[in-house]
């Protein structure tokens, strides 16, 4: 699998030195490893989103909702869901490859949510509430696990290929033992796509 991230990991074990101690040194290591590849792609917004203001941002808006209109997960209240399609367009690199899988990442945006970790965290001035992600059969995702998005790649000439990546966001409620308060209720979602 070839992934269109790249990562840092820095395993340093940095002893403190002792107070005083002129000779005391402090040693460490930094490993650092990745992944790259040759596959070249964008990812645009379909029906459902838009174009952010910075590059690689896209924007999903879900509306003004009820309190009354939402559920917990295991209600299954999907009726005020935004559904989401995002097009993946690769120019280059795609020959070797089938499918295309989203896979996010909430812990490096606006977190998972307190009281149901299934959830995206919202910020602003709501509570009670966190943001769903459903899958293209309209389940929801468990956004602490590592479930994906899945597409196929589809051959544009001789090394392009396309995908069509499509789910929907939904407020939910987190059972929290806080009363629920109206008020903004965003967040962020960074995701990454790895092609197979």
């Amino acid at each position: 699998m070839k992934k269109i991230s790249i990562s840092l990991a820095i395993l340093a074990a940095m002893g403190l030195g002792a107070v005083g101690n002129a000779s005391a040194t402090n040693n460490g290591k930094l490993v650092l490893t990745g992944t790259l590849t040759d596959i070249s792609c964008d990812v645009g917004a379909g029906s459902g989103a838009s174009a952010g203001n910075n590059p690689g941002e896209i924007n999903v808006d879900l509306g003004n909702v009820s309190f009354s209109d939402i559920g917990r997960p295991a209600a299954n209240k999907i009726e005020t869901a935004s559904p989401i399609q995002l097009l993946v367009n690769c120019t280059a690199g795609a020959a070797k490859y089938n499918a295309v899988k989203m896979r996010f990442v909430a812990r490096q945006g606006s977190g998972l949510d307190n009281s149901d970790q299934t959830l995206l965290r919202t910020t602003g001035a709501a509570d009670g509430v966190g943001i769903a992600l459903l899958n293209a059969s309209n389940e929801f995702m468990d956004l602490s696990g590592n479930e994906t998005i899945d597409a196929a790649l589809v051959r544009q000439g001789t090394d392009g290929a396309t995908a069509e990546l499509n789910f929907a966001a939904v407020y939910a409620l987190n059972g929290s033992s806080a009363a629920t308060n109206p008020g903004n209720a965003d967040g962020f979602l960074p995701f990454v796509l790895d092609y197979e």
